[in-house]
């Protein structure tokens, strides 16, 4: 499987040899020495070659972010909340195109009607502005336990990657992780469908090591698995299906493309901070196409990114994050990446 690989890489580029001493510097490692390295990055590159017939991946890491989950993750992980909603859609049978009204159980035991939004409008709002709103009523509708347990899983690429919060601390959007939840799907056709769910009370981030806000009650995850997420949908219908999200080839064209003629946006847009693109990817590939999910809080920026330049035939998958509210330490790594990549030196 291409995560044994990835891991397979990952150890030769940082593992030490029988006498303890450092290996070599992996080719990330060389070519971001010196971008920044007053500031705490991480970052992993997956090249693509022959993308549109038989996929050939590669993969790279800076340092020890194969495994390491140690900065804040931000906004880039509402791309696994939207992948998860679609799986639970699927296992329950239920359409894309469904309303989800959000109830939680009162002190006196009855039920409280929060909101109600459609599949399509929180996916979109989370890929066209970074909705905190819709991350986190994808969250809830899923539910704590649900995600961790069934999504966030090694089948699915997943080691190093809990989601334990929301993003929010209003009503009527707030997920308060104890309050019983009730989700109702209203189908646009057929018949409503009724969830409950109560969150476990275990800590999924304590389990994978989280270290950054709280070790019991984090979102955490890795540029690996990042990259990972982002290279499953991509290249979804040329993937063996033990690599395969449970989602459609049309759910997954979806996510990537959203669906331009009703307003729905995909990763395929330049909004909610173009880290990758506006100042790197633009002067390095002017007429790539670029989809993304990036993340920013002021001690942290993230993107990840998926480039596509067909008239040069080069692509390649970045996931990269820096501790700092500047942007432009990941605009810079994205640049430096992208010549070595146009230059065929991203090898």
């Amino acid at each position: 499987m291409i995560r044994t690989t990835l891991l397979a890489i990952s150890a030769l580029a940082l593992g030490a040899t029988a006498q303890d001493a450092p290996s070599p510097a992996g080719p990330l490692d060389r070519l971001l020495a010196d971008v920044h390295p007053e500031v705490a990055r991480w970052a992993t590159a997956i090249r693509i070659e022959s993308p549109g017939d038989a996929p050939r991946f590669t993969t790279f890491h800076l340092g020890d972010s194969a495994t390491a989950n140690d900065f804040w993750p931000a906004s880039t992980i509402k791309l696994y909340t939207v992948v998860a909603v679609l799986e639970w859609l699927g296992e329950h049978e239920l359409p894309l195109e469904s309303t989800l009204v959000f109830s939680r159980r009162g002190a006196d035991g009855a039920w409280i009607q929060d909101c109600a939004r459609t599949v399509p409008e929180m996916v979109s709002e989370v890929f066209r502005r970074s909705s905190n709103e819709d991350y986190t009523l994808l969250l809830r509708a899923v539910g704590i336990d649900w995600i961790n347990t069934r999504f966030l899983i090694p089948e699915k690429g997943f080691e190093r990657t809990a989601l334990m919060r929301d993003y929010v601390t209003w009503r009527p959007v707030l997920y308060e992780n104890d309050e019983p939840q009730r989700v109702v799907v209203l189908p646009a056709a057929g018949e409503p469908r009724t969830f409950e769910h109560t969150w476990s009370g275990v800590s999924y981030s304590k389990a994978v090591g989280a270290t950054v806000l709280s070790e019991t009650t984090a979102n955490c995850t890795t540029t690996a698995e990042l990259a990972e997420c982002l290279r499953r949908i991509a290249f979804h219908r040329h993937l063996p299906e033990s690599e395969r999200y449970t989602i459609t080839d049309d759910q997954a064209r979806w996510i990537l493309e959203g669906d331009p003629e009703r307003g729905v946006v995909g990763l395929e847009n330049r909004e909610a901070g173009d880290y990758g693109w506006t100042g790197a990817g633009a002067e390095v590939f002017p007429d790539a196409r670029y989809f993304h999910k990036a993340g920013w809080i002021s001690s942290y920026s993230l993107d990840l990114c998926y480039l596509s330049d067909a008239e040069s035939d080069r692509h390649v998958i970045l996931a990269l994050a820096a501790k700092t509210g500047e942007e432009q330490v990941i605009r810079d790594m994205a640049k430096r990446i992208y010549e070595a990549l146009r230059d065929d030196t991203l090898r």
